[in-house]
């Protein structure tokens, strides 16, 4: 299985990107918002999401952790696809997906094609407790990550370190004073 590719950005399209890794491209469906942050040459990391459809393996790539945890939590609604699920997930951010939900607002869904009010319905209810439970990455947070980043830990590693750290410890040097210790 494959969870996490780093590597140069040969190629986008409407829906992928061919990523190069050690010579190898690979084609990562990726959602429409990060597609346009996504430069040709640049050098990017992906969270990976491996699908098998009709016997082809597919990947669905996320710039971090939090887009595949909520990806992966729509995918698991029956019904909703791997690629209904990259169109949900990329509708807005990780607070306006979770208010949408918390509000029963059936018309932040209407945007995308071929999903019913029913459909639309049954995604409310089946988020509702489950994107409870996930914690959106603090504005802090994008400090301590360039400061791990900057240490040389790439933006998975930090990621990963920094959930590991209590909630109500806010300041970026105390966050990062704290993440380093889940190095050791």
């Amino acid at each position: 299985m494959i969870s996490y590719l780093k590597g140069t950005i040969k190629e986008k399209d409407n829906s992928f990107i061919v990523l190069e890794n050690q010579g190898i491209g690979f084609k990562v469906f990726v959602s429409e918002k990060n597609l346009k942050e996504i430069k040709i040459d640049e050098q990017k990391e992906f969270f990976i999401f491996f699908a098998m459809r009709n016997e082809k393996p597919e990947l669905y790539g996320f710039l971090n952790k939090q887009e595949l945890k909520v990806f992966e939590i729509i995918e698991a609604i029956s019904g909703i696809g791997p690629k209904g699920a990259l169109l949900i997930s990329s509708l807005g951010s990780f607070d306006e997906l979770k208010k949408a939900v918390a509000d029963n607002n059936a018309t932040y869904f209407s945007q995308i094609k071929g999903i019913g009010r029913k459909k639309v319905q049954k995604i409310i209810l089946e988020l509702g407790g489950s994107l409870k439970d996930l914690k959106n990455i603090k504005q802090s947070d994008s400090e301590a990550l360039k400061a791990l980043a900057s240490l040389g830990f790439s933006r998975a590693e930090a990621e990963e370190a920094l959930e590991s750290v209590p909630e109500e410890i806010r300041g970026t040097k105390e966050r990062v004073q704290i993440a380093l210790k889940f190095f050791n």
